[in-house]
């Protein structure tokens, strides 16, 4: 069975679709994986890639969307916690560049199911216009709502130049665990995470662990690049002045414009689920991934999404809710918070027992065998 992977740009967006990915190739099928931005990243996890867009730039959608609709720019930037299907005019502006060579690719190498992440819209279309099944992998803790409708609007003239109309997603696959999503309608199943940050040689570049605790510090692909290393600037403050050692893991990002305090130790591109492994709590950017790693890790978390990017609120909403993270702007965080984070033990067990819930779900293996079985 051929089986094809759409992921929206970003290293974020894909890395949640490798392990079923590998799953599918383990059981003896074809995949491919069509990507925009960091194709490179994709093939590095074993698969193959077909870039369906190059030269694609996240960061130039996102100020090209800013730039000629400023009033949707406006009014998200003040819409604390806004559902994903309001971000439809920035999402279709994300797919636009990829739908054209996605349906190419889905034509000639005829898939026989399309598994896509949650952002991906033209996964579902690609499904649509082969009329095969699809598969949903939510992203964070986002409620899809009516974002594929509102999406496909945005895209009308190329909906109708391949004649596709927006299918509901035969299977979702949910990211965050049952209770991280307490109060919100659960969209499908349950499967278990597990981290992948890519491959690495395992050496002497992070340094070992002292006497005391180790804080990492992270920001995901495009918030840097977006909003700039000056959000890292409060950060950096508060590590200066709590006694612990820091981790600042900006993969490559140049640090080298920032005043990095003597208890933070820069290391670049590390995947996130080996740092983590020694550390007692993560600063982080609010990213699906980062979060359910950091969950994986069982440790507490604090989540500082800069105030412009609203899309990350919804993780901050689960961390928050289900107690185990602190949540806030940039310019909030303090060494007061950062001890918080490393001394609250009620935190720190919420923390430990959602790890063991996620440990105890279904895991991909099992989880593609379950699509085959409903599906085929």
């Amino acid at each position: 069975m051929r089986v094809l992977f759409s992921s929206s740009p970003g290293v974020g967006h894909f890395l949640p679709l490798v392990q079923l990915a590998w799953a599918f190739r383990a059981d003896g099928h074809d995949v491919l994986v069509t990507i925009a931005e960091h194709a490179d990243k994709a093939a590095a996890a074993g698969l193959e890639v077909v870039d369906v867009a190059p030269d694609y730039s996240a960061v130039a959608v996102f100020e090209r969307v800013a730039r000629e609709h400023p009033d949707f720019a406006a009014r998200m930037a003040e819409r604390a916690e806004a559902p994903i299907e309001d971000w439809a005019i920035q999402v279709a502006a994300v797919n636009r560049p990829m739908v054209e060579r996605t349906m190419d690719v889905a034509d000639q190498w005829r898939p026989d199911l399309v598994v896509y992440d949650q952002g991906a819209t033209v996964g579902l279309l690609a499904a649509a216009r082969r009329g095969v099944p699809s598969v949903q992998r939510n992203q964070s803790a986002w409620r899809t709502g009516a974002l594929h409708e509102n999406v496909a609007r945005e895209l009308a003239d190329l909906c109708e130049r391949y004649d596709l109309t927006v299918p509901e997603p035969d299977v979702t696959v949910e990211s965050f665990p049952p209770s991280m999503l307490s109060g919100t309608p659960e969209e499908g199943w349950f499967m278990r995470w597990v981290p992948y940050g890519g491959g690495h040689v395992v050496g002497d570049r992070l340094p070992r662990p002292g006497s005391r605790p180790r804080v990492a510090i992270t920001m995901g692909t495009i918030e840097l690049q977006t909003f700039g290393l000056d959000m890292l600037d409060p950060l950096l403050a508060a590590a200066a002045d709590t006694p612990a050692d820091f981790v600042l893991a900006l993969g490559d990002i140049d640090v080298s414009g920032l005043v990095v305090p003597s208890n933070v130790t820069s290391v670049g591109w590390t995947p996130l689920h080996t740092l983590l492994r020694d550390c007692a709590a993560v600063l982080h950017h609010g990213g699906g991934g980062t979060t359910l790693t950091a969950v994986d890790a069982g440790i507490p978390q604090m989540l500082t999404p800069d105030p412009r990017d609203r899309l990350q609120y919804t993780a901050c909403a689960a961390v928050r809710d289900r107690g185990i993270g602190l949540t806030g702007a940039p310019k909030d965080v303090d060494s007061a918070l950062i001890t918080r984070l490393l001394e609250d033990e009620t935190m720190r067990r919420a923390a430990e027992e959602v790890r063991d819930e996620v440990w105890a779900l279904p895991t991909p293996v099992e989880t593609e065998r379950r699509i085959l079985d409903q599906l085929f």
